[in-house]
């Protein structure tokens, strides 16, 4: 198990194979099957322990509210949280990289994802906080603090340190939960005690940093269509959706050409006529993607030179949710950074780029009334925009677009942003007594329909 944890920060998950593992440790791949029948068995021990030691965190969160000492063992406790991610951090950055919904892990995540949510809800009913779905919350936190604690590990921050990005986390939590908390409590003094000092982040495998003066290309599926017959653009936009959603589904590693043309309902000959392999179709789509996304994010600008209205944003996530959705095997390639080639990360780098950037744009004309270092809110508009869409299928059993869009909008709107909203609906949340958790969700869509 040690020598495999080695290999996957090497090498990755996918790139780890059972005969790596045998020769460093020194034995034959028949002795391994003794104990191990795969590398999975491997990873899914490594995934308990890692697990197991994020659940402890839970219940160390301290007494919490709209004071100084609340904001301090909030904090407290999201140090904690970054300090036990970053002891297991090659487990939870390989963890990202093998969760596609078909993937064979996928049950065990989802598992993982519903307790944690399960138990935040309960501490977080503990702690009174009102005004919003404890479980949408609970969601929120988990996707957002994860997502966070990835960049940094990555060394994805932009050159945002450690310090400024747990206050902006610390304080933007804060508001959410507890929107009247005066600004002059949003100090942290220490906490309940002096936290462990966090790990330096490794530098990313692979990735080329990317000019913030280039542009993406008008290019995509539209360049490459130029010229071409009705026939053509149309038996090329059946692979792209067939390609499209067999990587939404079943991530790169385990989607294959002839996944593609079946679910197409094409040959493998016309695939070939088109694009050099799944890696080239794959380019073609963060293309269109990368486009797609930062069209509707110069709207968006253009939307809230003015000032950001709640209609403005909400308008915005909903064509987001839509866009995520037709893009999820490309916005999955550009979070594990694989396949590690420029067509498919570059794209994604400078998508990235374009929206930090919009926001950075929107945080610095708030009015807000605490301190928020505008890079690092960014920064967390990002993560909560890349996770929660996706882990709320597995953490409360699916969501409706509307509601997956009002929690967005009320972490940016109560975090960010400084305003008291109230959120969606307030639902009593489920406690640890087991009592009922209010509707039956007819609300919520069925994962697949996520």
């Amino acid at each position: 198990m040690d020598v495999t944890l080695l290999l996957f920060e090497e090498k990755g998950f996918h790139g780890t194979l059972v005969d790596d593992i045998a020769s460093s440790v020194g034995i034959s791949r028949a002795a391994l099957y003794q104990y191990f029948g795969s590398k999975e068995e491997i990873f899914v021990e490594l995934l308990r322990e890692c697990g197991a030691a994020l659940l402890r965190v839970i219940p160390r969160l301290g007494r919490t509210g709209p004071t100084p000492a609340g904001y301090d063992n909030l904090h407290w406790w999201l140090g904690e949280w970054a300090w036990v991610y970053d002891k297991y951090s090659t487990m939870f950055v390989q963890w990202s990289h093998v969760d596609s919904p078909r993937a064979p892990l996928r049950p065990l995540i989802a598992d993982f994802n519903s307790e944690y949510t399960r138990r935040m809800t309960d501490r977080l009913a503990e702690c009174h906080v009102t005004g919003l779905d404890l479980e949408d919350l609970a969601a929120a936190l988990l996707a957002t603090v994860t997502r966070v604690n990835y960049y940094r590990t990555v060394a994805a921050t932009g050159g945002v340190g450690d310090g400024p990005l747990l206050d902006a986390l610390a304080t933007v939590f804060q508001l959410v939960m507890y929107p009247s908390t005066p600004a002059s409590a949003l100090v942290h003094t220490g906490g309940p005690s002096e936290q462990p000092a966090l790990r330096s982040p490794r530098p990313r495998r692979g990735g080329r940093p990317v000019s913030r003066r280039r542009a993406i290309t008008e290019r995509g599926s539209a360049g490459r269509l130029e010229g071409c017959s009705p026939q053509v653009r149309a038996t090329v936009g059946r692979l792209l959706d067939a390609g499209a959603e067999t990587l939404a589904a079943n991530g790169y590693h385990l989607t294959s050409v002839d996944d593609i043309v079946r679910q197409a309902g094409l040959g493998r000959g016309t695939f070939y006529k088109y694009f050099s392999d799944k890696t080239d179709l794959l380019g073609v789509l963060a293309e269109d993607g990368a486009l797609a996304l930062s069209r509707g994010l110069r709207e968006f600008d253009a939307s809230a030179a003015g000032g950001l209205t709640g209609e403005d944003l909400r308008s915005w996530l909903r064509q987001f949710v839509i866009l995520r959705r037709r893009y999820m095997g490309v916005f999955r390639a550009w979070s594990e950074g694989e396949p590690d080639v420029d067509t498919v990360q570059v794209p994604g780098r400078i998508a990235r780029t374009v929206l930090v950037d919009a926001f950075a744009r929107v945080l610095t004309g708030a009015e807000r009334r605490h301190p928020l270092d505008v890079k690092a809110g960014s920064l967390i508009v990002l993560s909560l925009l890349e996770q929660l869409p996706g882990q709320v299928a597995d953490a409360l059993g699916g969501m409706s677009d509307e509601r997956l869009v009002e929690t967005m909008a009320v972490v940016i709107e109560r975090g960010l942003l400084g305003r008291g909203r109230r959120g969606a609906r307030p639902r009593k949340a489920q406690t640890a007594s087991g009592t009922d958790a209010g509707s039956a969700r007819a609300d919520r869509c069925r994962p697949e329909q996520l």
